[in-house]
């Protein structure tokens, strides 16, 4: 979570002290890992299901409690649950998925830009 919020402060001139990585450790089904001593994640099964729902639902609770008005990025959640999260928190916490609106934004930002370079209207799509 570093690498991307040093980005939105160098380029997107967000402040670095309004910002706070997060990572939430739900375990690992690597069994490698499982069994590396110096491995410094949760060294459990990932969690699923209703476990880790109300995990991510403690943590959502916890941030709109202490930072009300704090945007709450989505980043690399597996794809089974991206979505599945995203509908769940979009309406009543300010949230984004990096993996899914993010791909989208920067893919209509190019098609749009290049019909800007072309001279042509959005309607030529």
């Amino acid at each position: 979570p570093i690498g991307k919020l040093s980005l939105y402060c160098a380029a997107g001139g967000i402040a670095p002290h309004r910002v706070l990585p997060v990572v939430l450790d739900v375990g690992t089904n690597n069994p490698e890992l499982l069994e590396d001593q110096f491995y410094l994640g949760v060294q459990q099964p990932r969690l699923k299901g209703k476990e880790y729902f109300e995990l991510v639902e403690e943590f959502m609770g916890a941030v709109r409690y202490r930072w009300p008005n704090a945007l709450v990025q989505f980043e690399d959640f597996s794809s089974d649950n991206a979505q599945k999260l995203l509908n769940l928190y979009r309406h009543d916490h300010l949230c984004f998925n990096d993996d899914i609106q993010g791909t989208g934004a920067t893919t209509l930002s190019g098609l749009l830009g290049a019909l800007r370079a072309k001279g042509e209207d959005v309607k030529a799509l």
